[in-house]
C-alpha cells in the first residue's frame, strides 16, 4: 500500500493520532507523514486539532498547564482526525431526455 494511503488507513482506524504515533506504526519519518496530512488537509477530509500541550517534562498537560514545567516553554499538541469519507462527491448527471410538461 502507497504510505499516503496508509496514513488514511490509520486515520480511519485509530478516529485520531498525532503526525508522530502515524509515523510510528507506518515506521516512516514524522516530516513525511506530516506532509501526507497536509495533502489530506487541503482534500478536506483531515482537520488538525490541538488537544493539550507539552512542556519541556514531556507530560500532557490537558488544562494549559500541569505546572511542573514553565508555560513559556509548552507547545500545543497537534492530533488529527478523520473526517470525511476521501472518495470524490458523486454527481449526478441531468437527465438524458428531457422531463416533458403535461398540461392538465
Amino acid at each position: 500500500m502507497k504510505p499516503l494511503f496508509a496514513v488514511r488507513e490509520v486515520l480511519q482506524k485509530q478516529g485520531m493520532a498525532s503526525a508522530s504515533q502515524i509515523a510510528a506504526e507506518l515506521k516512516l519519518s514524522v516530516g513525511l507523514v506530516e506532509d501526507m496530512l497536509m495533502y489530506w488537509r487541503r482534500r478536506g477530509v483531515v482537520e488538525q486539532v490541538s488537544v493539550g500541550t507539552w512542556g519541556s517534562c514531556g507530560r500532557s498537560c490537558h488544562s494549559g498547564g500541569c505546572g511542573t514545567c514553565s508555560n513559556a516553554s509548552a507547545s500545543p499538541v497537534h492530533v488529527y482526525r478523520w473526517c470525511g469519507g476521501g472518495e470524490k462527491a458523486v454527481t449526478t448527471a441531468p437527465p438524458a431526455v428531457p422531463p416533458t410538461w403535461h398540461q392538465p
